[in-house]
């Protein structure tokens, strides 16, 4: 079983967890053009997998700060909020979009529904290949869990590492 990871300010409870859920999406793209990503990638992206930042748009993050990393890779990062409570089908849409995107995932689940807090998937893929020309999408990690900033009762959204507000 994996850890409960919890907030900081989030008590502990022995009731099951019946709010809302979240989807977490961050994707690396190798493009060297932002209008391209703009324009052609994100598009077919959400082709795909649809909006799930909910119209809001992507945000890019910043990673000047990383040194001696790919300059080509671009990395979006986008929530999507899902209204709980949880359900068997949450679960399986959110498979059906993971392998619309690609059908090789390392995933991490913990999902009895009844434990506290006990509804967690980490999906990820990293593209690996010999061809010269690598695929638009290179790494994607995806996380459904509770939203559990909604639970605090306040403040709401997620940081990057580059300090900016997700949502």
């Amino acid at each position: 079983m994996l850890p409960q990871v919890l907030p900081p300010g989030l008590p502990a409870s022995d009731e099951p967890f019946s709010g809302s859920y979240e989807i977490v999406w961050s994707i690396y793209i190798r493009c060297k053009s932002l209008q391209k990503l703009r324009e052609v990638h994100i598009p077919a992206l959400e082709a795909l997998i649809g909006q799930p930042h909910g119209g809001q748009g992507w945000l890019y993050d910043n990673e000047r700060y990383i040194e001696n990393r790919n300059r080509s890779l671009k990395r979006i990062v986008a929530v999507k909020h899902v209204p709980g409570p949880y359900s068997d089908q949450m679960f399986v849409d959110f498979t059906k979009t993971l392998y619309s995107l690609s059908p090789y995932w390392t995933i991490q689940a913990r999902l009895d529904h009844t434990h506290p807090h006990g509804v967690y998937v980490c999906a990820s893929f990293k593209r690996e290949s010999s061809q010269s020309e690598a695929p638009a999408i290179v790494d994607a990690l995806v996380e459904f869990t509770p939203n559990f900033t909604a639970s605090l009762g306040g403040e709401s959204g997620r940081y990057l590492g580059s300090g900016r507000r997700l949502s």
